[in-house]
C-alpha cells in the first residue's frame, strides 16, 4: 500500500486521527472493503479538516500513480463507484465552502481575516478557483500579496503573482517579493508596479481600476486584438476599462476600511450614485472616495491624505447628527482651484453638509444655498504641509484644522452643485472642504 507508510506515525496524531489516515491509505491503496468506504465518507461529511487531508493525498496519490511502472502488481481498487462517490464528496463539501479544488497544485494562500464562519482564520488553503458568496475574506500569498476580496467575487488563481478576477471587488496589496503581481479581468490585464491597488468587475465586463499607493499598468485582457498603448496610473488615480479597451476616468471610487482603503462594489440602495467635477486634462485621472455609512471619529475626510482625520473639537463630543452619513473624499489639491464645480448625485431626499477651514472667508455659493448648521468639527494631525504653513502645534505636538459645518436639504433625487473652496484673493494655506451626506 503506497500511501499508508506516509499516512501513518504522525508525532502526536491522536489514535482518531490515526484511524482515520489508515482508512483513507486503505482507500487510495484499493484495499477498502464496502464497510470502510461507507465508513470514510461518514467521516469526510462530519471533518472539514479531514475532507482537506484527504484531497492533499489524494492529489500526491494521483501523482504517484502516474510515475508507477504498469508491469509493477498492485492492489486491486475499490469498485469504481465507491472511489467517484467519495471524491465527488469531498469535492462538493469543498465547494459549500466557497472554493474550488482542483487536481493537481494550487496557490497556497493563508486565511488572515475573514467575517465568515467558513474561512477559520490561520488555514492554509490550495486555492484554484474561489467563489466567495458573502461577507469579506482577506488572503496572504506565499510571495506576500494580500488580497482583500468583498462578495460576490469569482476568480481563477494561475500562479501566486497571476490571478483572474472573474467577477467582483478585489484589493491587492504587493510587497517587494510580489512585485509584477498581475490580476486580469475581462476588459484589463492589471500589472503592479509596487503598489495597493484595486480591481473591480462589473456586470457589463468592464473594469473599474483604482490606485491607493504606488502605480500600475493597465492595458488590454490578454489575447486582445486592440493595439493602443498601455497606461500606466498613480496613487489617486482611477480608470474605468471597458470590453472595447477604452480607458477612461473614474472619478467615484467606493471604498470601506480607514487605515487602507479595500474597493467595495455600491449596494442597490446606495445614496450617493456618483460624483463629476469640471477638472479637465487627458492625464488627470484623480478619484474621490466614498465611505457609506463611515462618518465617525477618525474617519478619513480626504482621498489622497493618509494621516488627517475627522475628530470632535477638544473638550467636545463628536457631532450627533454627521454619525453614520456617507463620506466623499474629496482632493487636498483642490483648494487651488478657484473654478471648481463638483456634481454630487443622489438617489433620494438627503442632507448634504459641506465642512469649511474655519480660517477662511464663506464662499458666496456656501452663503447662498447651504445653512451653517453651527457645528464644528476638526481634522489631524497633519505633517509638514502647506495647508497648515503658519500655524501652532498644540501640548502634545500636533497641528489640527477646524471647520465649520453648513448643510443644504436636498428634497429628492438629483445633483447638489459645490463650487470652489474659497473666494478669490483668499489665502492659499487653507485645507480643501470636505463632504459628508445623509
Amino acid at each position: 500500500m503506497r500511501q499508508k507508510a506516509a499516512l501513518q506515525g504522525g508525532a502526536g496524531m491522536s489514535p482518531e486521527h490515526e484511524k482515520d489516515m489508515d482508512l483513507i491509505a486503505r482507500y487510495l491503496a484499493g484495499a477498502a472493503t464496502a464497510d470502510e468506504v461507507l465508513l470514510l465518507e461518514k467521516r469526510l461529511r462530519a471533518d472539514t479538516a479531514l475532507r482537506r487531508e484527504f484531497l492533499s493525498h489524494a492529489n500526491v496519490d494521483s501523482a504517484l500513480l502516474a510515475s508507477v511502472n504498469p508491469s509493477v502488481p498492485r492492489a486491486r481498487p475499490a469498485p469504481a463507484r465507491w472511489r467517484t462517490g467519495v471524491k465527488w464528496l469531498a469535492a462538493a463539501a469543498a465547494v459549500a465552502l466557497g472554493v474550488f479544488w482542483l487536481q493537481g497544485n494550487g496557490v497556497e494562500a493563508r486565511v488572515l481575516a475573514s467575517s465568515s464562519g467558513e474561512w477559520r482564520v490561520g488555514q492554509v488553503k490550495s486555492l484554484s478557483l474561489l467563489d466567495l458568496k458573502t461577507g469579506t475574506l482577506q488572503l496572504g500569498l506565499t510571495n506576500g500579496v494580500v488580497l482583500d476580496l468583498v462578495a460576490p467575487v469569482r476568480m481563477r488563481f494561475e500562479d501566486a503573482m497571476r490571478a483572474q478576477v472573474l467577477a467582483g471587488s478585489v484589493t491587492a496589496d504587493v510587497g517587494p517579493a510580489g512585485s509584477g503581481f498581475t490580476l486580469d479581468t475581462p476588459s484589463a490585464h492589471v500589472v503592479d508596479l509596487g503598489t495597493r491597488f484595486g480591481v473591480n468587475v462589473l456586470d457589463d465586463g468592464d473594469t473599474d481600476v483604482a490606485v491607493f499607493q504606488g502605480k500600475v499598468e493597465v492595458h488590454e485582457p490578454k489575447g486582445s486584438s486592440h493595439n493602443s498603448n498601455a497606461v500606466t496610473l498613480h496613487a489617486g488615480d482611477s480608470v474605468r476599462v471597458s470590453s472595447q479597451a477604452i480607458i477612461r476616468r473614474q472619478a467615484l471610487i467606493a471604498t470601506r476600511g480607514e487605515s487602507a482603503f479595500i474597493l467595495a462594489p455600491p449596494p442597490p440602495d446606495a445614496l450617493v450614485t456618483g460624483v463629476s467635477d469640471n477638472i479637465e486634462g487627458d492625464d488627470f485621472r484623480s478619484f474621490y472616495t466614498l465611505q457609506r455609512g463611515a462618518m465617525h471619529p477618525g474617519v478619513r475626510p480626504y482621498s489622497t491624505l493618509g494621516r488627517p482625520r475627522w475628530h470632535a473639537l477638544p473638550g467636545e463630543s463628536f457631532p450627533e447628527e454627521l454619525l453614520g452619513a456617507d463620506v466623499i473624499g474629496t482632493f487636498s489639491a483642490d483648494r487651488h482651484e478657484r473654478e471648481l464645480q463638483l456634481q454630487v448625485k443622489v438617489s433620494r431626499a438627503c442632507t448634504v453638509y459641506v465642512m469649511l477651514d474655519s480660517r477662511s472667508q464663506v464662499p458666496d455659493w456656501v452663503r447662498r444655498d447651504f445653512t451653517d448648521t453651527g457645528l464644528r468639527l476638526s481634522s489631524g494631525p497633519w505633517a509638514d504641509n502647506p495647508v497648515v504653513q503658519g500655524m501652532t502645534a498644540d501640548g502634545s505636538g500636533e497641528i489640527h484644522v477646524d471647520y465649520t459645518v453648513w448643510k443644504k436639504i436636498q428634497p429628492s433625487a438629483g445633483s447638489v452643485t459645490l463650487g470652489p473652496p474659497y473666494p478669490a484673493g483668499d489665502a492659499v494655506h487653507r485645507a480643501m472642504y470636505g463632504i459628508a451626506v445623509k
